[in-house]
């Protein structure tokens, strides 16, 4: 799906009231100056900035510099959404023309110069565009467990992962291209900025998200240009897939991660890692203090498990290949979304 854009919408309009920034000599002449960005809330208080860029020569500016979440702005989310780039933005578009007239920022002369059939049909410069989808584990934590093997096991040409509360990067500075993952859930619980609308049809989603893996990509502007994308006409749905598949095949990890069984989740903590050091085929009597070995026996003799028995042969059935999980589909749209109208459609 369509997680961010950066582009310029063919809009010639009278220059927003924005306010500037500007660069003053000594001497007292302006430099330089810019304007600043306007910030439009949407319906469901996501947000997206633009500003006027470039001059028809009669004090008209030529473009709506826009960017920000198109998809969160127009559906109050983005636990999923669109591939297609022209659709999510021309919704976009109504929404900030409509804000920016009512809020007085701009003139009537904004309500008829959107270009819309320009947008629709793509034909608009993009100079960032994020794209991501999700990917399905047994638990949230299975998710946890393979990011922080991701962190410590993988890398692209940008160098070795890195953690930043949580979320795991590859080339997170690059002006190029890169690449995260992190636990939808976490981040739809974690504060203001991406917790989801009030309402009964987006509580379900907070239940879904709860075993979702999320991978996103950025490109930027030189890595769009190499790639031959000036304006979103040259990125077509099907051609973000293309993309986003290419890029994530960069991703090199190694070859096993442990994830959590529901059985280990319910042992109390004081004796998981000596259940799953257990269940590897150690023997924990060899490797614990005696007092500790027996008082971890008891707690998981509770939960059927005797740990003074021979080890089992080594499980297979919770090792899996880290890249399997990336090799798998996308998880599919559910349904219901559709039903309760939680998919933005033109």
């Amino acid at each position: 799906m369509i997680d961010w854009v950066t582009g310029k919408l063919p809009c010639l309009h009278a220059p927003l009231k924005s306010g500037s920034v500007m660069k003053v000599s000594p001497e007292g002449e302006v430099e330089w100056s810019t304007l600043l960005r306007v910030a439009i809330t949407g319906s469901f208080e996501s947000s997206i900035n633009v500003k006027s860029l470039g001059s028809d020569g009669q004090g008209h500016a030529e473009f709506l510099h826009v960017d920000g979440n198109p998809t969160k702005f127009v559906q109050g989310h983005n636990v999923f959404g669109t591939d297609d780039i022209s659709e999510i933005t021309y919704m976009a578009a109504h929404r900030i023309v409509s804000f920016l007239i009512e809020s007085g920022a701009a003139s009537v002369f904004l309500s008829n110069s959107m270009d819309y059939p320009a947008i629709s049909n793509g034909d608009f410069e993009i100079d960032r565009i994020d794209i991501n989808y999700m990917f399905e584990l047994p638990s949230r934590s299975d998710v946890n467990a393979w990011l922080r093997a991701a962190e410590y096991n993988s890398h692209t040409r940008h160098g070795r992962a890195v953690n930043s509360k949580g979320t795991v990067y590859w080339g997170k500075n690059s002006r190029r291209w890169s690449l995260k993952a992190y636990c939808k859930a976490a981040e739809i619980e974690g504060g203001k900025k991406h917790r989801l609308p009030e309402g009964d049809r987006f509580t379900k989603l907070k239940d879904w998200v709860q075993n979702k893996l999320r991978l996103e990509l950025t490109l930027r502007q030189l890595e769009l240009r190499k790639l031959g994308i000036v304006k979103a006409k040259d990125l077509r749905p099907e051609r973000v897939k293309e993309i986003y598949n290419e890029y994530i095949g960069r991703l090199e990890m190694g070859e096993k991660v442990i994830l959590n069984d529901e059985e280990s989740l319910a042992i109390p903590r004081s004796a998981r890692c000596t259940y799953l050091m257990w269940k590897q085929g150690m023997v924990p009597f060899d490797m614990l203090p005696k007092p500790t070995f027996y008082r971890h026996r008891k707690q998981l003799l509770e939960h059927g498990v005797d740990i003074s028995n021979p080890p089992p042969v080594a499980a297979s059935s919770n090792v899996v290949p880290m890249l399997k999980v990336l090799e798998a589909k996308p998880v599919e749209i559910p349904q219901w979304a559709y039903d309760q109208r939680l998919i933005a459609v033109a």
